[in-house]
């Protein structure tokens, strides 16, 4: 029941922001999560051996790996970066090397930087 009412409260509240943002605001916040995640999937891109998978996304795409993604994921996570998630995670047995990422408005150009940097050094 708790856990119920909780939900419902942050449903209102973000339901009451995106209400507050109005048309313009929503692609605004569209267009810039869009354009964050355009440019994170580029960085990563050219790290040797990182494929996009995607060829249209809106700020989650897929990354295949050259190791294991859980392993790169722990590894990232040692030195305090959210790397993704295993898709493998979501699918046992499967998939073991794609990474699922996603940026928004709120990662900043330091972030990605931050994110390619420690990624390249993983790999």
């Amino acid at each position: 029941r708790r856990g119920e009412d909780r939900r419902r409260r942050r449903r209102c509240i973000r339901d009451g922001q995106m209400t507050l943002l109005g048309e313009a605001g929503l692609r605004t916040l569209a267009r810039l999560n869009h354009e964050t995640a355009c440019e994170l999937a580029d960085r990563l891109g050219a790290i040797e051996g990182v494929e996009v998978l995607n060829s249209s996304f809106f700020n989650e795409f897929t990354l295949r790996l050259p190791r294991p993604a859980a392993e790169v994921v722990d590894e990232l996570a040692r030195i305090g970066v959210l790397g993704g998630v295993p898709a493998s995670r979501l699918y046992p047995g499967q998939f073991e090397d794609l990474l699922l990422v996603t940026a928004t408005e709120t990662n900043s150009e330091s972030d990605l930087l931050v994110f390619e940097k420690a990624l390249r050094g993983v790999l």
